[in-house]
Formats: structure tokens, sequence, C-alpha cells
């Protein structure tokens, strides 16, 4: 052994810091580091993506969808009669709607209508999403009034709530509609909400058949899979 290596031997056993020194014998081993495996360490939580789109509603009864929001069908008409809406109907995941348009009272405006509310009858904060998608068709016209709903009654009443008079086609087929495209009826003027403000508390979806002035027709749209998209 050479004269250094005694030397720094001898400070290791005085130190007692032997293990940090490899003399290069059997006898001293070098220390090993510890892994840890992997089994051991603490599982992370999974994370599911935000798909970034809300479901408002399926069908499959007429009363109530199956996110909890109630459905109901109504009709209106300028003199009481002019419009009539046999009960609501499922066929396949599509809500069937059928009524009568009825020129006797000579109403100028009148409508058959369903009404779709919110998920768990909770009002939605709707502000961040760009699009409602919503399924429609209809045997017996060219264009439904889409229209998005808040929670003043008033308002509602007079249907000044913005709407969207949406083309559609006999067959059902999925509409994606801009939601800046919504605005409240020109009669409405200074009543009528427009879509920034009712989009902090969406309360239902309506769709109707209108008929501006009533002659006697049948009335027979679809409604299905309603969402809201960003």
């Amino acid at each position: 052994m050479k004269f250094g290596t005694f030397l720094a031997l001898g400070a290791c056993a005085l130190l007692g810091a032997c293990a940090r020194f490899q003399a290069g014998s059997p006898a001293e081993p070098a220390p090993r580091l510890m892994v840890v495996p992997l089994a051991s360490q603490p599982a992370l939580p999974s994370v599911q993506a935000d798909p970034g789109d809300r479901l408002w509603a399926t069908f499959k009864n007429p009363s109530r969808t199956p996110e909890g929001g109630t459905i109901a069908a109504f009709t209106f008409s300028e003199k009481q009669g002019d419009a009539v809406v046999s009960p609501l109907a499922v066929q396949g995941d599509v809500l069937a709607v059928a009524g009568q348009f009825i020129a006797k009272g000579a109403s100028q405006w009148g409508g058959v209508a369903v009404n779709i509310g919110a998920p768990k009858a909770i009002p939605v904060k709707a502000g961040d999403y760009k699009f409602l998608t919503i399924r429609l068709s209809s045997a017996t016209s060219t264009r439904l009034r889409v229209r998005v709903v808040g929670p003043d009654e008033a308002t509602q009443k007079l249907g000044c709530y913005p709407m969207v008079m949406q083309a559609v086609k006999p067959e059902v087929a999925e509409y994606r509609i801009a939601l800046e495209r919504f605005a409240p009826d020109g009669y409405c003027g200074t009543k009528g909400i427009t879509i920034k403000p009712t989009l902090q508390s969406v309360t239902a979806i309506e769709v109707t058949d209108v008929a501006a002035p009533v002659r006697d027709r049948a009335v027979s749209f679809g409604v299905g899979t309603i969402g809201l998209a960003r």
C-alpha cells in the first residue's frame, strides 16, 4: 500500500467516513444507490378532457328529457282556437310534434310550439358557447322558429327572447346555428332581449311552426338532440 493511501485510510477511520473512500478491497464494496420501485409511487389522478360541448336534451319520452328537463307543447294565435296541438310522442330518438292551424277565426298570426327545459330544471350560463346544435325536420313547413329562452316570464309571454328562423327539410338533419344570429322579433322594439344577456341564464329552447296569417293546414315537425357547442 502506498504511503498516500495509508494516510487517507487513517483519516477515514478517524473521521468515521470510510464509506466515502474505496480502497479496492473486497471487504469494502462500493455503496449502492437505492431504487424505489415504480409500483410504490403514488398513482397520479386521471384527468378527463373537457370536450367543450354541452348536451341540452335527448328524447326518450314526451314529458321529460333524460337530462332532467321538462317538455311542454303549447299553441298561440291572435284569435282563440286557430291553432291546436296533439299529444306529443317520441319516434325513435326524435320528439314528434303534431297539430293543426284553423283559419276559422282569421288570425293574422299563430303557432304550434314545444318548449324543452334546461337540464335538471337549472338555468344554464351559456355565454362561453358559440353555437346551438339541434336536429330538426318538418313534413309541413320549410322553416321553423328556434328560440333561446331566459327566465323573465313577461318577456316569455311577449315572445321577445331572441330567435332564428331555420330552414329545414322533411328528413331529420342536424343544424349548427351560430348564437350570434339570434335576435328578438322586430315587433318587440325596446322590450326585446338580445342574445348576450339571454345566454347568462338560459331556461329553455323553443321550436315553433309559425303561421302568419293563419291558413288551414296540418303541423308536423320533429326535434332531436339539442346541444351547445364552443
